[in-house]
């Protein structure tokens, strides 16, 4: 019964993660380690979401890179921990969304005037999507 509501809770951290842009062995990966008690080996990993040791292996790595998981040695074994929650992720990928809408916003306004006129529609849906991601910018800033 347990195991059923912590399987409903990775689950759940792994479709946050899919959501926000990490492929499913990353978000695997990320959710073993969101549910352990302690830093985990790549092997004690690769058993936990059920993928080959080397392809476990690459995963971290790549995560690693992004810089949301470390890597530290720990009684002779390298082992891995979470070092940002998933607000720092869906920050980071809110911001790297605000600049491409941006630089969207910057593309259409350099076109000339006939062809700005024709998105002048999708030039408003990007300054609302721009507005909206400020004003949480704005919010968080206050917390």
């Amino acid at each position: 019964m347990i195991m059923d509501k912590i399987k409903i809770v990775e689950r759940n951290i792994k479709q946050v993660l899919n959501h926000w842009g990490f492929g499913e062995i990353c978000s695997s990966i990320y959710a073993a380690l969101a549910l352990s008690d302690r830093p985990l080996t790549a092997k004690e990993i690769s058993k936990r979401i059920d993928y080959a040791y080397t392809t476990t292996i690459n995963a971290l790595n790549r995560i690693i890179g992004l810089g949301h998981i470390r890597k530290m040695r720990q009684e002779g074994k390298n082992v891995y921990y979470i070092d940002s929650d998933l607000s720092d992720i869906i920050k980071e990928k809110l911001r790297h969304f605000l600049e491409i809408l941006e630089e969207t916003e910057k593309s259409i306004k350099q076109l000339d005037d006939r062809y700005r006129e024709r998105l002048k529609g999708a030039l408003k849906t990007v300054d609302s999507a721009i507005q909206f991601l400020k004003k949480m910018e704005k919010m968080e800033a206050r917390e």
